[in-house]
């Protein structure tokens, strides 16, 4: 079974931007929506304060089923600007361009919520922004995506003044209703029961400037963030955790080509890993743990599909596994979770 993280995994509850308005405008009262999840309007109040990521998703997934909404992180995720992430935000909005607006984005985006990372994948043709929920979670994040998908999109249409042409957007669910509410809201469909969350575009866009950037602001926010920096979680495991997410599918896959990744010896690698606990053998297992879940509950990949994704050497030994860390097999469990 997957590992227990020691702290809560948080998220701003600037997150929730808009929340509040957009139920209203509904002519619901959302304090009923909030109650339901632990949470209530004074903590909505304070954009610097944190909830837990899970309740976050819970009160999309509440909000979405109570008002018969299902594409309510899609609509949460319009209300939604460069604010929410606070000074991380402004950082951004001062870079000289996207390239450089995007290197801060996923160097700081820890300070914004530490349940998820977000990474930056560069090729010869292709720039990949991928946005990878750590937590294990015991709910949906179906909504979640959606609504980071969204507030992806909006954010580098932003940052590039509308200039910019999105080649492809990722979502690791299946489309359940009818797709083109996604056109409406994000210009495009997705492409849907992918690896995880991400939006793709041409790499000339990198060079895009940022209109009305403040080069001294700019300076005084790096200053200031680089002092936060340090409240980043040191546990290697965590780091590791992303790479195997990142690598899982390269055929070069292994602890060898991610202490690489991550400028190590392997023997260092390895050394780190013991010393918090656990091994990289038991970190792939849990990803592959964790993954399994999402694909089998929110996407309709088929289950030789989803064996090869998780790079397995064939299904047989994907039922095995399956079957030690749920205790039935994925046939089953599917079955199970589609009631």
């Amino acid at each position: 079974m997957p590992r227990l993280t020691q702290a809560p995994d948080l998220i701003r509850v600037s997150a929730l931007h808009g929340y509040i308005e957009l139920i209203e405008s509904k002519l619901v009262n959302p304090d009923i929506l909030l109650s339901h999840v632990g949470l209530d309007r004074k903590q909505l109040q304070d954009a610097n304060s944190f909830v837990q990521y899970q309740q976050l998703i819970q009160l999309l997934e509440t909000t979405a089923k109570e008002l018969n909404l299902p594409y309510f992180g899609l609509e949460l995720g319009r209300w939604q600007s460069l604010n929410i992430l606070g000074s991380v935000g402004y950082l951004v909005g001062n870079c000289d361009t996207l390239e450089l607006a995007l290197k801060n984005l996923t160097k700081y985006y820890h300070i914004h919520q530490n349940s998820a990372d977000l990474l930056l994948e560069v090729d010869q043709n292709y720039v990949k922004l991928s946005f990878l929920v750590r937590s294990s979670l015991k709910v949906s994040v179906y909504h979640g995506a959606d609504l980071a998908l969204s507030v992806g999109v909006n954010l580098l249409k932003k940052l590039t003044d509308d200039q910019i042409k999105l080649h492809r957007l990722e979502l690791p669910h299946s489309c359940n209703e009818n797709p083109s509410v996604y056109r409406q809201a994000l210009g495009q469909v997705p492409v849907f029961n992918c690896a995880h969350t991400a939006v793709v575009f041409e790499k000339k866009y990198l060079k895009l400037a940022i209109k009305n950037s403040d080069k001294q602001l700019f300076s005084i926010l790096s200053q200031q963030l680089g002092l936060i920096q340090n409240t980043k979680r040191e546990n290697i495991s965590d780091h590791v955790e992303v790479m195997i997410k990142q690598y899982l599918l390269h055929e070069e896959f292994g602890v060898n080509l991610v202490a690489e990744k991550l400028s190590m010896s392997t023997r260092s690698l390895q050394r780190h890993l013991t010393k918090h606990g656990t091994t990289f053998r038991e970190l792939v297992d849990d990803v592959r743990c964790h993954l399994a879940h999402q694909y089998l509950t929110e996407s309709s990949l088929s289950l030789s599909n989803i064996s090869d994704i998780l790079s397995f050497s064939n299904y047989s030994e994907f039922t095995r596994s399956f079957k030690r860390w749920y205790g039935i097999p994925p046939r089953d469990y599917r079955k199970f979770h589609s009631h």
